[in-house]
C-alpha cells in the first residue's frame, strides 16, 4: 500500500527512521481513538476534507465510542448507549410536568416518585447534548420505560417526542392513545421505538396501571 495512504494499516518503524507528515497524519493521527467532549465537538473538528473511512473517536459527554463508515458515524458498542438487556434506571423524587426527558445514554427506565402536578410531554433523547437519533442505527430498537404516580387528578402524557419532534408513527396499545391517567395508582408507560430510517422512528406505546 503506497505510503500516506488514508487506509495505511499497520507499519513497523525502526529505530532512526525520520517520519514524513503524511506517515503521522495516516498510521498515527487517523488510526487513533481521539478524544472529543461533544459529538458537536467531533463535527466542527472534523470537517469533510479531513474524514477518512474507519476513524474512531471517543465522546466525553455520552461515555461512547463511535466510528466513521465513510458517509456516517456509528457506534462502536451499542450496550455503552443503550442499557439493553440488562437495565439500570433513575429514580427521583420529581412531579411529571411540562416536559419529562428520559436520557437513554444514563438509563430507559424513569421512575418519578412524586404525584403528577400537570399533564406532560415525554422526550426521549440520548441526553441534554445527544440525540437519540445519532447513537441508533436503522434497524435497531430500544424500549423506554416512565413510571409515574397520580393522586386524585389523572395527570397523563398528552405528546411523545423523540429528539424534540413527534416520531413518524406512534401505535398505542389497544389502538387509542390514553385520554386521561388514573387516579390514586402508578401509572407506567412503555415505548418501544424502532428506527427505520434517518430520523425515522415507529414507536409501540402502551398504558398501565398499578393500584
Amino acid at each position: 500500500m503506497p505510503t500516506g495512504s488514508p487506509n495505511a494499516g499497520y507499519r513497523t518503524f525502526n529505530t532512526g527512521d525520520v517520519l514524513t507528515a503524511a506517515q503521522v497524519q495516516y498510521y498515527l493521527q487517523n488510526q487513533s481513538i481521539m478524544y472529543f467532549a461533544t459529538a458537536a465537538a467531533r463535527d466542527t473538528a472534523l470537517t469533510a476534507g479531513i474524514l477518512q473511512e474507519g476513524m474512531f473517536a471517543y465522546l466525553a459527554d455520552s461515555n461512547t465510542i463511535v466510528f466513521y463508515d465513510g458517509s456516517s458515524w456509528k457506534n462502536l458498542f451499542s450496550s455503552q448507549t443503550l442499557t439493553s438487556p440488562k437495565e439500570t434506571n433513575v429514580v427521583s423524587a420529581t412531579a411529571a410536568n411540562g416536559t419529562v426527558n428520559v436520557d437513554v445514554s444514563t438509563s430507559s427506565v424513569l421512575i418519578y416518585t412524586t404525584n403528577a402536578s400537570g399533564n406532560w410531554t415525554l422526550n426521549v433523547r440520548g441526553n441534554n447534548t445527544t440525540t437519540l437519533n445519532s447513537i441508533m442505527s436503522t434497524g435497531e430498537q430500544i424500549s423506554v420505560v416512565f413510571e409515574s404516580p397520580n393522586g386524585a387528578t389523572a395527570y397523563y402524557p398528552t405528546a411523545f417526542t423523540i429528539d424534540g419532534s413527534a416520531p413518524t408513527y406512534i401505535k398505542w396499545l389497544g389502538g387509542t392513545a390514553p385520554s386521561s391517567g388514573n387516579t390514586n395508582s402508578n401509572d407506567v408507560y412503555i415505548y418501544t421505538i424502532r428506527k427505520t430510517g434517518a430520523g425515522a422512528f415507529t414507536v409501540l406505546a402502551s398504558q398501565n396501571k398499578y393500584a
